[in-house]
């Protein structure tokens, strides 16, 4: 009978800890340039990391939806992967020498979406 009467405090512990740990999943999204299926490709590929669970970019909105442990990673982690691939944000410029390594058909500065 004692051990009965700690399992309430036992139960709701359980259950805070589960809600603490769902509440570090965030969703967010980023804007990120870029112009056909190889870039979606790219960007998607460069997004996932440790922590990111879900990662979708939209061609025609440059908006790239996002899944991620806020306690593994951040969305400014997320974006530096990306940055490093080559592919602008909204906030930054990817590096040039970055850049400049996409194939042609994936030069969003110089060519339109196809």
């Amino acid at each position: 009978m004692k051990s009965l009467k700690y399992f309430p405090v036992f139960f709701f512990t359980i259950l805070s800890f589960s809600a603490l740990a769902q509440s570090k999943v965030v969703e967010d999204t980023l804007i990120v340039k870029g112009i056909c299926g190889m870039c979606k490709e790219r960007i998607e590929e460069a997004a996932y990391g440790k922590g990111v669970k879900l990662v979708s970019w939209d061609k025609a909105t440059d908006q790239l939806s996002l899944t991620y442990r806020s306690d593994k990673t951040t969305i400014t982690e997320i974006e530096e992967r990306i940055l490093k691939a080559g592919h602008s944000t909204g906030n930054r410029e990817a590096p040039q020498n970055a850049y400049d390594k996409l194939p042609d058909c994936c030069r969003y500065n110089e060519l339109e979406k196809h």
